[in-house]
C-alpha cells in the first residue's frame, strides 16, 4: 500500500509569508512559430511539500544532494496525532508522554489536522498555524536516537507570528548532532496513516547542494508491494 503524502506544486499553492509563488514562463510556443512548446518553471526551494536541509540554517551544513541523493527511505515511520489549530504551540510536554512506545523510529510525522484549512483557507493556513517549540528537537534526540526526519501537516514548523522561536527551532533540528531533517506542508489526511509497518520514501525534485527542495513523499506499508 502506497500513500502519497506530498501535495502537487501549483501556482496557487499556499506559501510561507514572503516566499514567492511558483512562476511558469512560456519558453517556446506554437503561437510564436516554434515547432514545439515548452515552459520554464521557477520556484523557491521551500515551496509546497519540501525538505529543509541543514544548509537552510547552519553555515557549512549539508545540502540536499549530500543528504538525500536521488532518494532516501526512513523506516520505521510513526505518526502522532496532536490536534491543534490557529496559533497553537506544540510543546515538549505534549510530545514527551507519547514517545516511549515509539521505539527506534527513523521518521516522525505530527498530524495536527491543520491540513484541513489548506484548500479552504490558504491565507490563514500560511500565516496562523500550529508551530513547534524549540525545545522539542532535543527531547526527540534524547528519546529517539535513530530519528532522522521530522514532519508536520503545517506549512512550517515555525510561525510567522513567532519568528525568533521558529528560527531557533529550525536550528535545533538541523544544526544539532545528528541533524534531524524537516518536512513541511505534508498531506496527512489519509486515516490509514499512523498504523505500524510504514516506511517513508522521500524523493527530491532537484538534486543539488541546496538548502531545501520540493519533494515527492510517499508512505509505504510493508508487505503490500514495493514502489514502481
Amino acid at each position: 500500500m502506497l500513500i502519497r503524502i506530498s501535495y502537487p506544486l501549483e501556482r496557487g499553492s499556499p506559501m510561507y509569508p514572503g516566499t514567492p509563488p511558483p512562476l511558469v514562463t512560456p519558453y517556446q510556443s506554437f503561437a510564436a512559430g516554434h515547432t514545439s512548446s515548452s515552459s520554464t518553471l521557477t520556484f523557491n526551494t521551500h515551496s509546497g511539500t519540501h525538505l529543509d536541509a541543514p544548509l537552510h540554517f547552519c553555515p557549512g551544513g549539508a545540502g540536499v544532494a549530500a543528504i538525500l541523493g536521488s532518494g532516501t527511505v526512513f523506516s520505521p515511520l510513526a505518526v502522532l496525532d496532536l490536534p491543534g489549530t490557529g496559533d497553537a504551540c506544540i510543546l515538549p510536554e505534549d510530545i514527551g508522554p507519547v514517545l516511549p512506545p515509539l521505539g527506534n523510529v527513523g521518521a516522525l510525522l505530527v498530524r495536527t489536522g491543520d491540513w484541513q484549512r489548506r484548500g479552504a483557507n490558504p491565507a490563514d493556513y500560511g500565516f496562523e498555524h500550529p508551530w513547534v517549540h524549540p525545545g522539542v528537537p532535543d527531547l526527540l534526540r534524547a528519546n529517539l536516537p535513530t530519528l532522522r526526519i521530522f514532519g508536520t501537516d503545517t506549512i512550517s514548523i515555525g510561525s510567522p507570528l513567532h519568528r525568533d522561536e521558529g528560527r531557533a527551532c529550525h536550528r535545533a533540528f538541523l544544526c544539532g548532532s545528528p541533524p534531524i531533517l524537516i518536512l513541511e506542508d505534508l498531506d496527512l489526511s489519509d486515516p490509514r496513516l499512523g498504523g505500524e509497518g510504514f516506511a517513508l520514501h522521500v524523493y527530491p525534485w532537484f538534486r543539488e547542494a541546496l538548502d531545501g527542495v520540493p519533494v515527492v513523499a510517499i508512505a509505504e506499508k510493508a508487505g503490500t508491494g514495493g514502489l514502481p
